[in-house]
């Protein structure tokens, strides 16, 4: 499906948007951040039918080194 001009500028609009809006906002979307991405991860393991839990799964995130 090809992205109409229409769309594109919204996606610059929102963008814009939300540039201005994440001024002085950086913990709070390094907090965001850190929990959606252990939600991902632990979603998607669920989908391979792993058992572990998400607090399982944040604790091995945070142990790990990057």
């Amino acid at each position: 499906m090809a992205t109409t001009n229409p769309i594109k500028n919204k996606i610059k609009e929102l963008k814009q948007e939300y540039d201005i809006l994440r001024v002085e906002k950086n913990a709070l979307l390094q907090l965001i951040d850190e929990t959606e991405i252990s939600e991902m991860v632990y979603n998607s393991n669920a989908i391979e039918n792993s058992t572990l839990t998400l607090k399982e799964t944040e604790k091995i995130l945070l142990e790990m080194e990057f």
